[in-house]
């Protein structure tokens, strides 16, 4: 009877039973993909990963949610190297410094850097795809009710927007933060999530206005919706929060100065998992040339599946 060692980690945070969960099976050789989606609905979180051997990449990293297998997800991918980091399974990584990996993907082979400190992991950071810029919604009023809004949730400006950085995700300006505080998990539930549909998206990423804290960094409340992918609320968003950066960036809420700008997006602590996203665009607001989403992860569990 074969076994698979799994590891469960909370990624986006360095407090256990915070930030967003992950499962990893960091050696899933051998597993087919009707094995792994069954693995992912028992593991029944947002993503599992599975990690096999790859011909053109470091490893190759596959994503499955409960229901589907996506090409690429944020927080997923942190965690992942994170884990394979601590198990010290990166070949070449120094104790102190970082090390570039790459990742064969549903979306292309993508490089991350894993940062060490006294031999364990610090930092983890992808680089995402360019932002593909698509449709704007016409219908704002509508998209306020879809979200449980009072009629005046969604700002004026800019109109939200689907971005993709590695899926198409709806960028959704809000108000003010007591407004983002103030809507349902999940939103309308299946209104949004038919609202979304129609421009080929199932996630929702409202934003409060940008903030500038202490030392001048930018910071950005968040809260992530995808009723019809059965996630009211996702604590923390890799994919959408580079999408995110992104679409302020292009749309000029945060000035990018000398090339590149660093913006710090809190999600989670409406559902009591806080989460924090570090993200860094480069390039101007018409030409994007890199995204990069950046984090820390902490192990929870280990255990084995019999099969």
């Amino acid at each position: 009877m074969p076994t698979y060692t799994f590891h469960q980690l909370d990624v986006f945070t360095t407090k256990p039973l915070a930030g967003n969960p992950l499962a990893v099976f960091p050696d899933a050789d051998g597993l087919d993909p009707a094995t792994m989606q069954a693995l992912a609905r028992e593991m029944n979180l947002s993503e599992t990963t599975f990690v096999t051997p790859s011909p053109i990449a470091t490893k190759r990293v596959r994503f499955f949610t409960p229901t589907a297998e996506i090409p690429l997800a944020g927080h997923p991918t942190i965690g992942t190297w994170w884990l394979l980091g601590e198990l010290g399974l990166l070949a070449g990584a120094p104790p102190d410094g970082t090390v570039t990996v790459t990742q064969e993907t549903g979306r292309a082979v993508l490089p991350v850097d894993v940062t060490f400190r006294a031999g364990t992991p610090r930092e983890v950071v992808m680089t995402q795809a360019r932002p593909e810029f698509g449709p704007v919604v016409d219908d704002v009023a509508a998209l306020d009710a879809a979200l449980g809004g009072d009629g005046a949730t969604v700002a004026g400006g800019p109109r939200p927007q689907v971005v993709s950085t590695a899926l198409p995700q709806m960028m959704i300006p809000i108000q003010s933060r007591p407004a983002l505080r103030a809507l349902p998990s999940g939103g309308a539930g299946a209104e949004l999530s038919a609202l979304l549909r129609r421009y080929g998206t199932d996630c929702a990423m409202c934003y409060a206005p940008v903030e500038s804290v202490s030392g001048g960094d930018l910071t950005v409340a968040c809260r992530m919706f995808a009723p019809g992918l059965g996630i009211p609320e996702d604590p923390a968003t890799g994919s959408a929060a580079g999408a995110l950066g992104a679409f302020l960036v292009r749309h000029a809420i945060v000035p990018i100065e000398h090339g590149a700008v660093s913006i710090q997006v809190q999600q989670g602590h409406e559902i009591d998992r806080p989460s924090r996203i570090r993200v860094e665009i480069e390039g101007t607001p018409r030409d994007i040339t890199r995204v990069r989403v950046g984090g820390s992860a902490v192990r929870v569990i280990t255990g084995e599946v019999s099969l």
